[in-house]
């Protein structure tokens, strides 16, 4: 549970917060007087900082202390308290709000401070503590219903550090994006890393919570992501890699994995929530419960999906890329990507007053089987019973839009039921990945673009998607990284396309 009290002047405002505690049951708790004096001889700010999950109300700022954060961070088990700022200038001539955190050792000396900054104007926000101050970072409460001021939203996926450098998060921050969606992969399992790859991780595939923290902390560490996380809130879903490949549940990728599975996902899920700035407190017995709805004005009704934790296992033993007619168990009814429960809560939230609905998803939804055949059963291809199911629940949803990562590359495609396979539900955005490898050869690039639901897509690119949205149009430009395994490569426009509200079709622009 996070407790903030906040003054609605414009006064500075001071709050208590209690953050990482276990359930929303626990009773409020001030940060007690008896904790040690910090006396930190280097700098715990190793990390960085984020902020996250904006609402009308508050929004949630995250920080790490980690002196040494490659090898377990280098703290104690102690807790700290950690002071928090908030100001309407990057210097703190003009403070607004204060107050304190607790860092504890249970949940890796993370932060998680919601703080209900009494302004709607740009904030900046820092930590501080003994004599060392954080990075200072820039965040924003999201505006009311009342409000369509166009916003723009970048989306972004699949960054595995071994296979570049985060050139496109530098292009990111030029372009001064309201929020940023993450749609999973944030670090990958690998090891070390093949012979040539562009850069080596700090381990072999990581299994234990200690390990999962070490490679968290390796990917923050990269300066440009950094960057991209102090210059604007963000929203953030999961996909496999932050357990690992193609898992589904308590389903492993190897079946001779299964023994030590759940403890593992139990440990990746914990250092997963210590990493990243969200509204939901700890992992309770290995569950995290993380799809949830975001709003922003009038504009956008966003529902954020977890595609992992509760999904069948994939059926016909995981294929890909094998052309020819699907087994049985595919196109059984009963099963899930998303889970019954989660089903029903996309169905009962998709709709609102709001001029576009949106799916913050993980993997491809888009039809695009070859006939019978199922290219990928990872995908909703491989779940086509649960896709209707979840498009049909969103008939009465104002103009639909969904964003997805996960199968690196660019690609725009129209969504489709089985049962009325000529008329388009809405609109999907597939963002390409910021480093991670191509999964599709070049050579393809034609076939995939030659699907009826595809609209056109690039493979040969790494990058991200800027989103421009407004009450009357939505405008996806992609911005891909010349070559990402050259530091500081050129960014460029590939394509952009555009929807009109009203009309659930897309064209070039």
């Amino acid at each position: 549970m996070v407790v903030a009290a906040c003054s609605s002047s414009d006064d500075t405002a001071t709050q208590t917060t209690v953050a990482g505690t276990s359930d929303d049951t626990t009773p409020p708790t001030e940060v007690p007087d008896t904790l040690p004096p910090v006396d930190f001889s280097t700098d715990p700010f190793t990390l960085g900082v984020a902020s996250g999950d904006p609402s009308t109300e508050s929004v949630i700022i995250w920080t790490r202390l980690a002196p040494d954060p490659l090898n377990g961070g280098g703290l104690s088990d102690t807790e700290y308290s950690v002071r928090w700022e908030l100001a309407r200038d990057a210097d703190f001539t003009d403070v607004m709000a204060e107050g304190d955190a607790i860092a504890s050792p249970r949940h890796g000396h993370s932060v998680h401070a919601e703080v209900s900054p009494p302004t709607n104007e740009t904030i900046y926000y820092r930590f501080r503590v003994g004599d060392f101050a954080s990075p200072v970072g820039i965040t924003r409460l999201a505006p009311d219903s009342s409000s369509i001021e166009p916003v723009r939203i970048a989306t972004a996926s699949c960054q595995n550090y071994t296979d570049g450098y985060y050139t496109a998060y530098d292009d990111m921050v030029k372009q001064s994006p309201d929020l940023i969606v993450f749609l999973g992969d944030y670090i990958y399992e690998g090891g070390m890393g093949e012979p040539g790859t562009v850069r080596e991780n700090n381990s072999e595939e990581p299994k234990d919570l200690v390990a999962y923290r070490n490679r968290y902390a390796l990917y923050k560490s990269d300066p440009l992501l950094q960057a991209a996380h102090a210059t604007c809130p963000w929203v953030v879903t999961w996909d496999d890699h932050e357990v690992e490949n193609n898992y589904a549940g308590f389903v492993p990728q190897d079946a001779a994995d299964a023994e030590g599975h759940a403890a593992r996902r139990a440990a990746a899920y914990q250092a997963w929530w210590e990493h990243m700035p969200v509204r939901m407190t700890a992992p309770i017995d290995g569950q995290l419960s993380i799809y949830r709805r975001i709003s922003w004005g009038g504009l956008v009704n966003m529902l954020v999906l977890d595609g992992r934790q509760y999904r069948d296992d994939q059926a016909c033993a995981d294929a890909v890329l094998k052309v020819e007619p699907a087994c049985p168990e595919a196109s059984l009814p009963e099963r899930s990507m998303l889970g019954s429960e989660q089903e029903q809560w996309v169905a009962n939230n998709i709709a609102s007053d709001a001029v576009w609905s949106v799916l913050a998803n993980q993997t491809v939804m888009s039809d695009i089987r070859l006939g019978d055949a199922i290219l990928n059963y990872d995908q909703w291809d491989g779940y086509s019973p649960s896709r209707d199911r979840v498009l049909e629940s969103t008939t009465a949803a104002e103009n639909l839009i969904v964003l997805t990562g996960d199968i690196h590359l660019a690609g725009v495609g129209q969504l489709t039921t089985s049962s009325d396979p000529s008329t388009s539900r809405g609109v999907e955005f597939v963002t390409t990945s910021i480093t991670s490898d191509a999964n599709i050869d070049a050579s393809l690039e034609a076939l995939l673009v030659s699907l009826p639901n595809i609209i056109d897509a690039e493979v040969s690119h790494r990058g991200y998607t800027l989103h421009t949205v407004t009450a009357t149009d939505w405008t996806a430009q992609y911005r891909i990284v010349d070559d990402a395994r050259v530091d500081g490569s050129a960014v460029s426009t590939w394509k952009t396309f555009a929807v009109t509200a009203g009309t659930p079709t897309v064209t070039a622009v």
